[in-house]
């Protein structure tokens, strides 16, 4: 949004001069915001902080908007001259909301450059904003963040509810690279862009029983992102087509530590009489943590136990690691396209955009079933 500058007071006109009376169109228009956040806002409905209220009660008031009431008429407060410039830079901005930890993942970096690209093309800048969401309580939005020069958010990756609430309260648009895996029964309506995730995990599974693999375990978090879900997902799929089953035993759930934890109290690596012969990992990160975890312990990796990841990451090419391809740059263009179609088009439906192209890696970490390790769990 811009601030308003009372010396640029303009009436609605038609193209014969004829003053035209000053719609919320009119209004959202000037702000660079969506019709439904001015009818909000001057209807006191929830979901407008109340700085954008006040906003855009003095640009109602300012471009001779009639239907405010005298209670509006008084709260509408016009900023002085000085207040009110902005610069042009300010006037074209997405704000990106991203979790502190994104700054070192990998996975991002192509996401960021094809909003970038995309944006840029448009005239748009994109505002990096980093939110510290490690403690499970609420945050606090960026210094650099002014839902006055902003006009509109992408979400990128992992966010709680609450978190997500407290984004559509800015009453800006807001499209998400991914989303909690019960976001629209949550009432958590946004545009989402994904990558698809069921059907490649399964062509992975079926690449590893190909190779003769008959127990074929799993490791990472399977819930709370729809990412997740959908990748564990496709991982049962995947064994039911192979004519195999889920084994509870040979699933590891949580994050590295967590898994280390379970595979070590359980002792699990212990001659491998009771280890699955290939475990598949929810991304590149963890499955490369695996790898060095089981070759400190003296497990030989492909030849004991087989491990393949998702996403192809550019450590997995270092790694050997077999893997899935994901067009990362492409999730970022189309979320960059989608919050500037939002935008113009802020009435339409919500929609699910899915960007395909995923495509298996196939690398030394998932050599053919060992004779050794068949001899091992025998």
């Amino acid at each position: 949004m811009h601030s308003v500058n009372r010396n640029d007071k303009r009436d609605c006109q038609n193209p014969g001069g004829t003053k035209m009376r000053t719609t919320q169109q009119d209004i959202a228009d000037y702000l660079k915001i969506s019709r439904l956040t001015v009818s909000k806002a001057l209807n006191y409905a929830s979901g407008v902080s109340e700085e954008t209220r006040n906003l855009i009660l003095s640009t109602a008031k300012q471009l001779g908007y009639r239907h405010i009431s005298e209670r509006q008429m008084q709260e509408a407060e016009v900023p002085s001259e000085q207040e009110g410039k902005v610069t042009m830079s300010d006037l074209k901005q997405i704000c990106l909301f991203s979790n502190l930890n994104c700054t070192t993942d990998s996975y991002w970096a192509p996401v960021i450059s094809g909003m970038v690209r995309t944006l840029t093309k448009r005239g748009y800048n994109l505002n990096l904003c980093f939110l510290d969401l490690s403690e499970d309580t609420d945050f606090e939005f960026p210094i650099n963040f002014n839902p006055r020069t902003a006009s509109g958010i992408i979400q990128l990756g992992n966010f709680k509810k609450h978190h997500i609430r407290r984004i559509r309260e800015c009453g800006l648009p807001v499209v998400a690279v991914d989303t909690v895996e019960d976001a629209w029964a949550e009432g958590l309506y946004s545009d989402v862009i994904m990558g698809v995730n069921e059907e490649p995990m399964k062509v992975l599974i079926g690449h590893l029983a190909d190779l003769g693999h008959t127990r074929i375990g799993y490791a990472g978090a399977i819930n709370g992102q729809l990412t997740n879900k959908e990748r564990w997902q496709g991982y049962r799929r995947g064994l039911a087509a192979a004519g195999l089953n889920v084994g509870s035993e040979d699933c590891f759930i949580g994050e590295f530590q967590e898994i280390v934890q379970k595979i070590e109290a359980e002792e699990r690596l212990s001659h491998l009489k009771n280890f699955p012969t290939a475990v598949v990992c929810f991304n590149d990160v963890l499955a490369i943590s695996l790898m060095r975890y089981f070759r400190a312990a003296g497990v030989k990796v492909p030849e004991m136990v087989a491990v393949a990841g998702f996403d192809n990451l550019s450590e997995s090419l270092a790694a050997d690691l077999t893997t899935v391809s994901v067009n990362r740059e492409e999730l970022g263009m189309s979320a960059a396209e989608t919050i500037l179609w939002r935008i113009e088009n802020p009435e339409r439906p919500y929609r699910v955009i899915r960007i395909s192209g995923a495509e298996l890696i196939v690398r030394n970490s998932t050599g053919a079933n060992s004779p050794y390790r068949a001899l091992a769990t025998s």
